[in-house]
């Protein structure tokens, strides 16, 4: 039996990544400290006429806003900054505010744009001091980091890695020159995150360097976060003893911090979850992943209340200033009704009647806007159902051109080959047919899918004798990667059967299984033919490494057996498979 390990790598990547690429964090209220130190430096900016100054003090507002993330406005103080900076030829203030634009898209998720500011920032430094030239080198690194970091996490690699490691050492290289303690930190973790990406033994060293800069420091935050992403790395290398001992410290270092952080909790929890699953105590394991999936809903809940406490501060100050605007108006109003109380009721008369035609110009421009989002509901609706029909015609002229090349080869190992091509293309063609047929878009029956297919297979090799026992429970759906997935097995395993077990078989027959116990699918699959032989060893079939890489790509396990008949059993967890699988890969 070949068993594939179902992991949880890219749960707990995305849990202790510092790159935060799913929902930004909820920023915090605008820092009245820090704001009044602001404006008290603006006042004495100006007083002098002292523009550097200035600049330094739009820079400042717009950290202050950055923190809120208020990303708009404090984009908006940058470049108030960068102007001024700009026109005085400092280069390192330059760089720096380039430095921050690039941090700034990166976070809307402008890769794009970061990468464009972060080019700018170091054409700027390299004008500048040693300092201002790493920092840009961090910036390219992190830049590229964001670009890569996906597919880094999924894969193991990217066209771009090259530039994340060379940008990441030129800045690590002059940090050791400045003996500056946090950038070698920093550039210590980016290095053992790119190769704990690529299951990298070079990843502990540069951990390790990170946490002794992050200990000498007395900087507790990055201990913490430096331990968890160790630990993580050494659960990916299957060491979760190594792992245990750092979250407990990182553990005890958080609790006497005597402070919430949702992240780091939700990153405690994942890691512990692991480390009980490699560890085989599942019990453990499932009571952390419930503390995971809690540790979500309050981070949730803090964000929308994070952001509803915002709404509410803006809203008091605008009501506040309104009030009293409407208080003093007021005031107005009744020093004139006593002298002019005709014309005020005049002057009233024109405002409800201006209102009114607000009123009603509003209406019609929702009107058009609702009708002209109804019109585009249904041209998405039409170009979908366009893009279906056209990639089934496209699977279609596929197998057809492979059914004119089959016609035109001699060598018969060309055309097996070709053939069973063609095959595999009539399953993919088969699947969309169901999407496009039914009114499911998302999930297919298993039922009705490998009935139509196993027909489909036995049609094509003339076999439609083989009797076919079904026991699949009629109402099992599965989405439509993993039953492309399962297509394929079939589909090789059926045309094995009808290559070597039917041919000589005056009673060709077989069974099909398939049900879902616990949240975990079984697939079997049984013919009555001879089964494999010693000098037919089957690791040398094509169909069979194709069956083996699409079990491994839904996390799971297959058994073959082959005594006197051929067997096959596969399984795998549909909630792992959810959950950690990402894009169909």
């Amino acid at each position: 039996m070949i068993h594939f390990k179902s992991s949880i790598w890219l749960l707990v990547l995305l849990a202790v990544s510092d790159l935060s690429i799913a929902q930004p964090q909820a920023g915090i209220p605008l820092q009245q400290d820090k704001l009044n130190y602001a404006k008290e430096v603006e006042r004495e900016a100006l007083a002098k006429k002292d523009t550097l100054l200035l600049a330094e003090v739009y820079y400042l507002y717009g950290k202050i806003n950055v923190d809120a993330k208020n990303y708009l406005k404090a984009k908006s103080y940058f470049i108030q900054s960068l102007q001024i900076v700009e026109q005085k030829h400092q280069f390192d203030k330059v760089s720096r505010i380039y430095g921050r634009l690039s941090w700034l898209e990166r976070e809307q998720l402008n890769m794009v744009k970061q990468l464009e500011y972060a080019r700018i920032s170091l054409a700027y430094a390299r004008l500048g001091t040693r300092k201002s030239l790493m920092s840009a080198y961090q910036e390219m690194s992190e830049g590229y980091m964001a670009v890569c970091h996906d597919s880094l996490a999924r894969y193991g690699t990217h066209p771009l890695q090259d530039s994340v490691f060379y940008y990441c050492k030129l800045a690590t290289k002059i940090a050791y020159e400045l003996k500056d303690s946090v950038s070698i930190a920093g550039m210590s973790g980016q290095l053992g995150k790119i190769y704990g990406f690529q299951h990298n033994p070079r990843a502990f060293y540069h951990y390790q360097v990170a946490l002794k800069m992050h200990a000498a420091r007395n900087n507790t935050f990055g201990q913490i976060a430096t331990s968890q992403q160790l630990a993580y790395t050494y659960l990916q290398f299957n060491q979760p003893d190594k792992a245990y001992p750092l979250l407990q410290k990182a553990n005890a270092l958080y609790n006497a911090m005597k402070i919430r952080a949702f992240k780091a909790e939700m990153d405690f929890n994942s890691l512990y979850m692991e480390y009980y699953r490699q560890k085989g105590k599942w019990q453990k394991a499932f009571e952390q992943s419930l503390k995971v999936r809690a540790n979500e809903r309050d981070q949730m809940t803090a964000d929308r209340n994070g952001a509803v406490s915002r709404l509410t501060i803006a809203y008091e100050a605008k009501y506040e200033a309104k009030k009293k605007k409407i208080l003093i108006e007021a005031k107005e109003r009744e020093l004139l009704l006593s002298k002019q109380k005709l014309q005020v009721q005049n002057w009233s008369l024109l405002i409800l009647l201006a209102l009114l035609s607000v009123t009603v110009g509003t209406s019609i421009v929702l009107y058009r806007t609702s009708k002209k989002n109804e019109r585009l509901s249904q041209q998405n609706e039409t170009l979908v159902q366009e893009q279906n029909h056209r990639v089934k015609n496209n699977l279609q002229l596929i197998s057809s051109l492979l059914r004119l090349q089959v016609n035109g080869l001699d060598d018969d190992s060309a055309r097996n080959a070709v053939e069973d091509s063609q095959r595999r293309i009539e399953v993919m063609s088969l699947l969309q047919r169901k999407l496009y047929d039914g009114e499911d878009v998302v999930n297919v029956n298993v039922a009705d899918f490998v009935a139509e297919l196993v027909d489909l297979v036995l049609r094509a090799f003339n076999q439609e004798q083989v009797e076919v026992a079904y026991h699949i429970e009629p109402n099992v759906k599965l989405p439509v990667d993993h039953m492309m997935r399962i297509g394929l097995i079939i589909n090789e395993l059926i045309t094995n059967a009808c290559k070597y077990a039917f041919p000589d078989n005056p009673k060709p027959a077989l069974q099909i299984s398939a049900q879902i116990v616990q949240k975990t699918f079984h697939l079997g699959f049984t013919d009555n033919g001879p089964g494999f032989t010693r000098t037919n060893p089957p690791v040398r079939s094509f169909g069979l490494r194709l069956i083996q890489m699409q079990v491994e790509q839904l996390f799971g396990t297959y058994r073959m057996e082959t005594k006197g008949y051929f067997q096959f059993d596969m399984k795998f967890n549909l909630i792992q498979s959810f959950q950690f699988r990402g894009k169909p890969v």
